[in-house]
């Protein structure tokens, strides 16, 4: 086995475009990731998690000789890492990666919870894996669910206690190697962040990546084709690939508008209901511990 390992891992949050730091940071000529986006070794490594998930179940990666096979094209770039948006969420990941890779270096991006579930929920909805039509009819099943073991992919309010998740890997890492970045100054200056984050990873921060692709956009499917589309994803029938890499800007932009319709916007005023409902005290307890105003949140 080669000790073929990362040494850096973005480990959420789900639908905080994580997706798109991946294919920014995939650019760099110093930096290696591999082609399986999200390999969620650590959500499966010495633990058995037998979720209920409707759809087909994809593949799951338990050994770490098959987990180090994913990063065998390793040729001479300095900084080697993966992106598992669900490793936040999952209890054990942080004990196991530390067991494996205790100097990793640890990359966040965070969402505003409420606006983060949402966007968690029309993903399931796009991919045809969640029956309840309402948000807030998914929100008051999720107990239920949780305790039914439906997968985390349905675990849309509990994902956004993000004080809770991350203080278990300010518990089992330096601060120096954690690394938290909120979603909407990312989405505002994508180039900015990725800058800092080059120099966190110690590789030539005056690269600059192409961040015009906005990937894994949420949406409803619409039409005949829209349909097909999903149920092709529902039963794993369509590649998990980089379209971006084969197809220009403008020929994504039409698919997208021609396959899913702009979903329906979350009420400000629900929002903020939610949000004080259901995370005031974890955004007060966040902000002190990665040392960023929240306000907003609120």
């Amino acid at each position: 086995m080669k000790n073929n390992l990362p040494n850096f891992i973005i480990i959420g949050a789900m639908k905080a475009a994580t997706t798109s730091l991946y294919t920014y940071l995939k650019q760099h000529p110093d930096i290696f990731m591999p082609k399986v986006k999200e390999p969620m070794f650590f959500n499966n490594y010495k633990q058995e998690n037998n979720y209920f998930v409707r759809g087909r179940k994809t593949k799951k990666i338990r050994t770490l000789e098959a987990y180090t096979t994913l990063f065998d094209d390793i040729k001479n770039e300095k900084a080697i890492g993966e992106a598992s948006p669900a490793y936040i969420y999952n209890e054990k990941a942080p004990e196991l990666i530390k067991e494996e890779i205790p100097n990793v270096k640890i990359i966040a991006i965070l969402r505003q919870p409420i606006s983060r579930a949402y966007s968690n929920f029309l993903h399931a909805k796009r991919a045809n894996r969640e029956p309840i039509g309402k948000f807030e009819d998914a929100l008051n099943e999720e107990k239920n669910r949780i305790q039914n073991n439906w997968s985390p992919l349905y675990h849309y309010k509990a994902q956004g206690f993000y004080f809770q998740q991350l203080k278990r890997y300010f518990e089992h890492f330096p601060k120096k190697n954690i690394q938290i970045y909120l979603f909407e100054e990312f989405i505002k200056n994508p180039q900015k962040i990725t800058k800092e984050i080059f120099k966190f990873l110690e590789v030539d921060d005056n690269f600059i990546p192409d961040t015009s692709k906005e990937t894994n956009v949420s949406g409803t499917p619409k039409g005949v084709f829209g349909w097909l589309i999903m149920k092709l994803r529902f039963y794993s029938m369509l590649p998990n690939i980089q379209l971006s890499k084969f197809l220009p800007k403008f020929i994504l932009d039409f698919l997208f508008l021609s396959v899913y319709s702009k979903p329906e916007k979350l009420d400000t005023k629900l929002i903020k209901k939610l949000t004080k409902k259901y995370y005031k005290e974890d955004i007060l307890q966040l902000e002190k511990l990665i040392g960023k105003d929240l306000s907003h949140w609120l």
